[in-house]
Protein backbone atom coordinates (compact mmCIF):
# COMPACT_ATOMS: atom_id res chain seq x y z
CA UNK A 1 0.00 0.00 0.00
CA UNK A 2 1.31 3.44 -1.00
CA UNK A 3 1.13 5.69 1.75
CA UNK A 4 2.12 9.43 -0.01
CA UNK A 5 -0.68 11.60 -0.36
CA UNK A 6 -2.69 12.44 -3.37
CA UNK A 7 -1.56 16.38 -4.44
CA UNK A 8 -4.61 18.85 -4.54
CA UNK A 9 -6.37 20.17 -7.68
CA UNK A 10 -6.17 23.31 -6.85
CA UNK A 11 -3.07 25.62 -8.15
CA UNK A 12 -2.67 26.84 -4.75
CA UNK A 13 -3.01 23.54 -3.55
CA UNK A 14 -0.64 21.83 -5.42
CA UNK A 15 2.11 24.60 -4.99
CA UNK A 16 1.50 24.16 -1.37
CA UNK A 17 1.60 20.54 -1.43
CA UNK A 18 5.03 20.94 -3.77
CA UNK A 19 6.41 23.20 -1.25
CA UNK A 20 6.35 20.76 1.57
CA UNK A 21 7.82 18.11 -0.56
CA UNK A 22 10.32 20.54 -1.36
CA UNK A 23 10.99 21.31 2.71
CA UNK A 24 10.97 17.34 3.18
CA UNK A 25 13.48 17.06 0.82
CA UNK A 26 15.59 19.84 2.24
CA UNK A 27 15.30 18.57 5.99
CA UNK A 28 16.54 14.92 5.05
CA UNK A 29 19.87 14.57 6.33
CA UNK A 30 20.56 11.48 4.92
CA UNK A 31 20.74 12.64 1.70
CA UNK A 32 18.89 10.20 0.06
CA UNK A 33 16.59 12.04 -2.45
CA UNK A 34 17.47 14.35 -5.00
CA UNK A 35 15.72 18.11 -4.96
CA UNK A 36 16.59 19.21 -8.38
CA UNK A 37 14.42 17.30 -9.82
CA UNK A 38 11.75 18.80 -8.51
CA UNK A 39 13.13 22.15 -8.46
CA UNK A 40 14.08 21.82 -12.49
CA UNK A 41 10.91 23.39 -13.52
CA UNK A 42 11.25 26.34 -11.57
CA UNK A 43 14.90 26.94 -12.33
CA UNK A 44 13.81 27.12 -15.96
CA UNK A 45 11.18 29.68 -15.67
CA UNK A 46 13.28 31.66 -13.56
CA UNK A 47 15.98 31.43 -16.16
CA UNK A 48 13.79 32.25 -19.24
CA UNK A 49 12.26 35.21 -16.79
CA UNK A 50 15.80 36.77 -16.44
CA UNK A 51 16.85 36.13 -20.53
CA UNK A 52 13.51 37.69 -21.46
CA UNK A 53 13.94 40.89 -19.18
CA UNK A 54 17.44 40.78 -20.13
CA UNK A 55 16.98 40.91 -24.10
CA UNK A 56 14.29 43.15 -23.25
CA UNK A 57 16.82 45.79 -21.57
CA UNK A 58 19.32 45.09 -24.49
CA UNK A 59 16.41 46.42 -27.12
CA UNK A 60 15.68 49.22 -25.59
CA UNK A 61 19.25 50.34 -24.14
CA UNK A 62 20.44 50.24 -27.94
CA UNK A 63 17.65 53.09 -29.00
CA UNK A 64 19.53 55.30 -25.92
CA UNK A 65 22.58 54.87 -28.30
CA UNK A 66 21.13 55.38 -31.66
CA UNK A 67 18.50 54.77 -34.23
CA UNK A 68 21.19 52.38 -36.21
CA UNK A 69 22.22 50.41 -33.02
CA UNK A 70 18.64 50.40 -31.69
CA UNK A 71 17.77 48.53 -35.05
CA UNK A 72 20.81 46.34 -34.24
CA UNK A 73 19.65 45.20 -30.82
CA UNK A 74 15.80 44.85 -31.53
CA UNK A 75 16.88 42.38 -33.94
CA UNK A 76 19.38 40.53 -31.51
CA UNK A 77 17.80 40.68 -28.91
CA UNK A 78 15.17 37.88 -29.20
CA UNK A 79 17.94 36.17 -31.59
CA UNK A 80 20.37 36.11 -28.02
CA UNK A 81 16.87 35.62 -26.25
CA UNK A 82 16.44 31.88 -28.17
CA UNK A 83 19.84 31.13 -27.98
CA UNK A 84 19.61 31.57 -23.60
CA UNK A 85 16.62 29.79 -23.64
CA UNK A 86 18.05 26.82 -25.45
CA UNK A 87 21.45 26.78 -23.62
CA UNK A 88 19.01 26.70 -20.69
CA UNK A 89 17.25 24.05 -21.53
CA UNK A 90 20.06 22.13 -22.50
CA UNK A 91 21.96 22.57 -19.37
CA UNK A 92 18.78 21.56 -17.35
CA UNK A 93 17.69 18.67 -19.57
CA UNK A 94 21.49 17.27 -18.71
CA UNK A 95 21.57 18.01 -14.92
CA UNK A 96 17.94 16.06 -14.94
CA UNK A 97 19.66 12.92 -17.09
CA UNK A 98 22.17 12.76 -14.42
CA UNK A 99 19.76 12.36 -11.57
CA UNK A 100 17.46 10.14 -13.12
CA UNK A 101 20.68 8.12 -13.93
CA UNK A 102 21.71 8.05 -10.41
CA UNK A 103 18.01 7.14 -9.02
CA UNK A 104 18.57 4.18 -11.78
CA UNK A 105 21.76 3.30 -10.31
CA UNK A 106 20.57 3.15 -7.05
CA UNK A 107 17.22 0.93 -7.83
CA UNK A 108 20.04 -1.50 -9.85
CA UNK A 109 21.94 -1.06 -6.77
CA UNK A 110 18.76 -1.95 -4.06
CA UNK A 111 17.50 -5.10 -6.51
CA UNK A 112 21.43 -6.84 -6.40
CA UNK A 113 21.15 -6.27 -2.52
CA UNK A 114 17.30 -8.75 -2.56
Amino acid sequence: MNNTPTPPSSWLGKAWYEMGLVFSILTDLSFRRFITPRLVRLLYLLSLVGAGLSAFAWMLSGFTTGVMYGCFTFVTGPVAFFIYMLGARVVLEFLLAVFRIAEGMERLIDQGKR
